[in-house]
């Protein structure tokens, strides 16, 4: 039976993944406006195809991640989602120290999101999640046979 923490976790978590989704769509005409703008970029290949691709692989990355925390108990795959979390978290505060803060959408979609994610990285250090992915699992009789 997995804790409360963790199915809490698990809630945040694909909410804010679901608002990543979300976030790419809504600003995905704009992105690609500032990538045409970027004159230098088109022509080392950074266009749709790979912004579509990088957010694909990014998801995908965090879904296994999610899947390693949520369902495998796995303590290393939470130590990489806060690692992961704690970065984009200080990039979006170090982007607003030195860009200012925006009030358009994407910019108050990406600040939602990171509030997100941070809300259900913090479930993860309470005391039910933490003895649930440090807990030493019994070995399989089966597997001795």
């Amino acid at each position: 039976m997995r804790p409360k923490s963790i199915i809490l976790f698990e809630r945040l978590f694909l909410a804010s993944l679901a608002l990543s989704a979300i976030t790419f769509v809504v600003s995905y005409a704009a992105t690609m406006d500032e990538l045409e703008r970027q004159a230098g970029l088109s022509e080392i290949g950074f266009g749709s195809e790979l912004l579509i691709g990088t957010m694909a692989v990014t998801t995908a990355v965090y879904l296994l991640l999610w899947f390693l925390i949520a369902r495998k108990a796995s303590n290393v795959a939470k130590w990489f989602l806060v690692a992961f979390t704690a970065i984009g978290t200080a990039t979006l505060a170090y982007s607003f120290a030195t860009l200012g803060l925006k009030t358009d959408l994407n910019s108050l979609l990406g600040v939602a999101y990171y509030v997100l994610a941070v809300a259900a990285v913090v479930p993860l250090f309470k005391p039910d999640a933490v003895a649930w992915l440090t807990s030493e699992k019994p070995a399989d009789p089966a597997t001795f046979d």
